[in-house]
């Protein structure tokens, strides 16, 4: 992952907390443009400040550095559902799934 899609991820995770640049810079003690010259590339991420802004957003971790950050939870759903299957029935889906 680089460090242009990291700070977009970081824009895309305020913004589904459904708060503002200024709201997330503030809340982790930054001045009031903080977030905003980050997500531009203007300034320097720490991995602390990262940590500070996952926990505003109330965003976990794992689904930050996903794959795929907006499929996550389906995706999360779909291979508990599949752990949990007997082995039968995996092999089912797995000679369905090739078809």
């Amino acid at each position: 992952m680089t460090v242009k899609e990291i700070l977009s991820r970081i824009g895309y995770i305020r913004n589904k907390a459904g708060l503002s640049a200024r709201e997330v810079s503030l809340r982790i003690g930054m001045s009031p443009q903080y977030v905003a010259q980050l997500e531009s590339g203007r300034i320097v991420l720490t991995v602390e400040k990262l940590l500070q802004i996952l926990e505003v957003c109330e965003f976990p971790i794992d689904r930050f550095f996903s794959s795929n950050i907006e499929d996550y939870e389906i995706d999360l759903e779909l291979q508990t559902l599949i752990e949990n299957l007997p082995l039968n029935k995996k092999k089912n889906l797995i000679e369905f799934i090739k078809k």
